[in-house]
This record gives structure tokens, C-alpha cells and sequence, in this order.
């Protein structure tokens, strides 16, 4: 397999970072979703491999999908790789294995724990996971294996921040990795070809899911999750965020987009009425049985499943390379959680041109374009976007002309401080007009959407008047 220049350099820097720096520097490489970072640590094994065969490898992750997709990625790297797998979920018990792929949980049984032995290397995935706390499953399983034998330890997040804790690398107290080893931008690998750009646009006032009066999680910050469903279960505001996205994406030839809900509840009322506008969807939550899930995602990776509603299961280690919309149903105060959802849109494709966004929960005016997020600086209506009174385009705020007419703006107005009551009632009618959700897309024109080439033999109308089959 043929690595990507990025990807030779991360590896590169891993071997840098090892070679220089002491045991307890534990490293980090934060690449964005759909970067390839099961290539770059399967390879960094393999080449390790190499150069010292008796030197023994653990590979840690907290979800049953991200060890199947370990296992999966390291033999297609190296098919002879000597790697097992410890994971009650799927069974196996393989801990004598020169290369381990476990499981958080499993491992950190104690009688599991005292027989896996010891280790040189641990890569941790999805490392933002790793909180600062040291009463946790995963500091307890770093204290023992280092105790038993000093490891070189290696994590890999496409977010490299924790809600509450900022970044997860530096030189605090509670930062468990000393720096990044590597890093790579988002809009670098848009315009070297090796990701889907996303393009957003503004939603109907009316789909907005408002958490403005939603109370905050004590423990994490976030917002509480029955709150938030009382006000996303609404059933006119589920049929305005339905009909939004038919105009706006459906219509438009987007047929594989995954929502991401608030709750179970919410998923399934999703999915039922979606269901019940023709719509081939399907819901998938951490109560669908395994068979039925990877039936469902099967079937929406072969465009036999349009939509896919979920809640909390999709946002990591999951390919979905035919997603081309990504409804964002549920409002959050996480920066990490924020970009995780909108990079299951990013992957590469054929049949699509970009992914669009449709964001329903107002995190891009919470946080922020997508790669110039700051995990410290995240608060509601920080990003106003302003609107043009000419043309009704929504255009960024630093904008000094419309990006769609090209007319100069008087000031500075933000959204909430529009004055006059033309530009109120334009304001009202911000549907379908372009958003900046990239730092260098802000003066892009409109994306070409493809045409709906499918014949169909019933026509139907949305609310606001667009056919769809």
C-alpha cells in the first residue's frame, strides 16, 4: 500500500519523536477524520517490526468497531502481521499475541491485565479520550504496564481537545501527552485531493433546534440530553427539519445522509417520519443489535438506504464514504463532538462532489469555521454571520462585501444586532443561502449539486413546494 505524503511524514515524526525524546514523553498525531491514521499506525508498527522483531505492541481502543477496524487496517497494511485480539465483545481472547489490538474495557480487568504481560509500544486511538483524571480505565492500564516494563506510548485523535480540559498535550498537570509529533490541516488535504470539502448553508428558521433555554450537564458542561429532547421531539419543528432537508438536499440528488440525533427517542420519531415521507431511512442506536446494524449500514454504504438516523454511534469508527449530507440535529458545547460529526462527510467518493452540511443545532455559529475551532473558546453565538439586505446571502463576519452581489456592508452588524426592519425580515427568510464552515471556502462560490438522474413514477411535494420521489 502506497502511503500519502502526509502520511509518511506523521511516520517519520514518530520515529523522530521516539529517538529523541525520553520514555515518559508520550506522543501524539492529530490528523483529521478520514486521514488515514489505522494506516499510519499500522505501518509505524510494521517498520518498528522491522528493525527490532521481539519488540511487542498494544494497540488500545474503547469501542468494540475501532478494534475490528485496527485488525482490519493492520492486516491489509501487513497481511503476516502476528496480531490478536482481546475483546469480550467479539469473543477472543488472543493475549499472547506479539501485536495486541484490545479492548479498554477488557483489558482493564484485573486478571486480564496481570496476564497480557508487558509491552514497548502502546498506541492509544481516538486518544481524546483519555481523560486527566488517574482513577480511570485507561490510566490504570498505562500505570500497570509501565510499571511492569517503561513503554513508548503514541495516541491518534482527529481532536485533539477534551470538553472542560482544552487541548490534551502540552505541559500541565493534566496533560498526558507532552506535544504533537505530527499534525495536518483540514483545507491542506481538501486541496491536495485527499478529502471531501463540506459546504454548508443556512437552515429554515423555523428546523433550527433551539437550546438557547437548555440546561447544562453539571459534569462535562454539555447540554442535558432531556432537555435538548424535549425541545428537538417537537413533532412541527421534526416536519420543518424534514422538509428543509428535502429542499435543500434531497431534492438536490444527496441520497445518503446520516442525521445525527439527540436521544434514542428522537432518532427513532426521526426515523418513523422520514419513513412516513417516502424516504428509504433506517435508525441505528447502541440498542440496534449488531447483525441489524451492519445490515443497515451495509445497505446505506450500496444506496439502498438514503438516511440514517443515529445517536451517539456514528461519530467514531465508522467509513462511510457515500455519505454526502450531514444533518446536524443535535445542538452541543463540545468542540470535539462538533467536528467529529461533520467528518463522517469527509471521506472520499465518486458520486459526490462534496458533502453538504445542513446544521440544524447552530453549532458552526457556536463554534466556529471547522478547522479554526478553539476547544477553549467555545460559547453560544460567538460566530454571527451577517446578512446581505440586498440579496438575503448569509456571508461571514468579517465580510466587508456580499459574497453573493458583491455589495459593501455600512459596519460590523452581527446577526442579533440587525437594526433596520427590512433587514429583520430578510433575516427571517435566511433559507439555502451559502455558510462558510471552512476557513478558505469563505468566498467560494456555490457548489454544483448534481442532478437527480433517477426516474421515478410518483411525484411528490415538501411544505415548501419542492418535488421528490
Amino acid at each position: 500500500m502506497k502511503l500519502r505524503y502526509y502520511q509518511r511524514d506523521a511516520i517519520d515524526s514518530l520515529h523522530k519523536w521516539f529517538n529523541t525524546r525520553p520514555a515518559e514523553d508520550h506522543a501524539l498525531i492529530a490528523l483529521p477524520t478520514a486521514a488515514g491514521k489505522t494506516i499510519i499506525f499500522s505501518h509505524f508498527i510494521k517498520e518498528i517490526f522491522a528493525k527490532d522483531p521481539t519488540a511487542r505492541f498494544l494497540v488500545l481502543a474503547h469501542r468494540k468497531e475501532l478494534v475490528e477496524q485496527a485488525e482490519t487496517k493492520l492486516k491489509t497494511v501487513w497481511p503476516e502481521a502476528p496480531v490478536g485480539v482481546l475483546a469480550a465483545g467479539m469473543k477472543r481472547f488472543e493475549i499472547d499475541s506479539q501485536i495486541l489490538i484490545a479492548s479498554r474495557d477488557t483489558l482493564a480487568s484485573p486478571k486480564r491485565l496481570e496476564a497480557v504481560g508487558s509491552f514497548d509500544y502502546m498506541i492509544i486511538d481516538e486518544a481524546h479520550n483519555v481523560p486527566p483524571s488517574s482513577h480511570t480505565r485507561y490510566k490504570k492500564i498505562i500505570s500497570t504496564l509501565s510499571d511492569r516494563k517503561p513503554m513508548r506510548v503514541m495516541g491518534c485523535t482527529a481532536t485533539p481537545y477534551r470538553m472542560g480540559q482544552g487541548y490534551i498535550y502540552g505541559n500541565r498537570k493534566d496533560h498526558f501527552f507532552k506535544g504533537l509529533a505530527y499534525s495536518v490541516s483540514i483545507p491542506e488535504l481538501i486541496r491536495n485531493g485527499f478529502l471531501s470539502r463540506l459546504s454548508a448553508y443556512a437552515v429554515n428558521d423555523n428546523a433550527v433546534i433551539d437550546a438557547g433555554a437548555v440546561a447544562l450537564k453539571f459534569k462535562n458542561g454539555d447540554f442535558k440530553e432531556s432537555e435538548l429532547e424535549k425541545v428537538a421531539m417537537v413533532d412541527d419543528t421534526i416536519l420543518q427539519v424534514i422538509n428543509d432537508w428535502i429542499d435543500n438536499a434531497y431534492t438536490k440528488g444527496r441520497t445518503a445522509t446520516v442525521f445525527f440525533c439527540v436521544s434514542v427517542l428522537h432518532a427513532e420519531k426521526m426515523t418513523q417520519c422520514l419513513q412516513n415521507y417516502g424516504i428509504v431511512a433506517e435508525c441505528v442506536t447502541g440498542e440496534t443489535p449488531k447483525e441489524k446494524r451492519e445490515d443497515i449500514l451495509e445497505r446505506f454504504n450500496n444506496g439502498l438506504v438514503h438516511a440514517i438516523c443515529n445517536v451517539g454511534v456514528l461519530t467514531e469508527g465508522w467509513d462511510a464514504p457515500r455519505a454526502d449530507c450531514i444533518a446536524l440535529l443535535r445542538p452541543t458545547q463540545s468542540v470535539g463532538l462538533f467536528v467529529q460529526m461533520c467528518g463522517r462527510g469527509m471521506r472520499l467518493h465518486d458520486d459526490k462532489e462534496n458533502c453538504l452540511l445542513l446544521d440544524y443545532g447552530e453549532n458552526v455559529a457556536r463554534h466556529g469555521c471547522l478547522d479554526e475551532v478553539q476547544p477553549d473558546r467555545t460559547a453560544p453565538g460567538r460566530y454571527h454571520p451577517k446578512i446581505c439586505a440586498s440579496c438575503n446571502a448569509i456571508n461571514i463576519p468579517s465580510a466587508r462585501k456580499c459574497v453573493e452581489c458583491g455589495q459593501e456592508f455600512e459596519g460590523s452588524k452581527k446577526f442579533q444586532e440587525l437594526q433596520t426592519k427590512k433587514e429583520k425580515e430578510v433575516a427571517k427568510r435566511t433559507k439555502a443561502e451559502k455558510q462558510a464552515v471552512l476557513s478558505d471556502e469563505r468566498k467560494k462560490a456555490k457548489p454544483r449539486y448534481k442532478p437527480v438522474t433517477d426516474i421515478y413514477a410518483t411525484v411528490t411535494k415538501s411544505m415548501n413546494g419542492s418535488e421528490y420521489c
